[in-house]
């Protein structure tokens, strides 16, 4: 069975027809007991969800990572997460740079 692909978008701009997101953000909070983390990627918060003990452990506070997972229709954003990935030695001033430049074209 093949995957939806995954969208890049900044937490604000989800949408209600996105079913599968890829987020860049800071891990703000942890929940040991629900084993859910909150993100704050500058436009917006989500709630992230794991399924696995592994992934959740790479959610520390403070870590940079991107997550890949499935957008839930709740009264905040949340998503239930599939991929994390630690992304701490992202130089993020040269990564907004790029993302500019290929929003605007220019």
């Amino acid at each position: 069975m093949r995957r939806l692909p995954a969208i890049e978008r900044e937490i604000g701009k989800i949408r209600d027809d996105d079913f599968r997101v890829k987020i860049l953000g800071v891990i703000v909070d942890r929940d040991e007991t629900n084993q859910c983390a909150l993100i704050d990627d500058g436009s917006g918060k989500a709630v992230l969800y794991f399924m696995s003990r592994e992934n959740f452990d790479m959610a520390r506070e403070g870590k940079v990572v991107r997550v890949i997972g499935k957008v839930r229709r709740e009264e905040n954003i949340e998503i239930d997460v599939e991929i994390i990935q630690d992304m701490s030695n992202l130089d993020l001033a040269l990564y907004e740079q790029v993302r500019y430049v290929l929003n605007e074209g220019g």
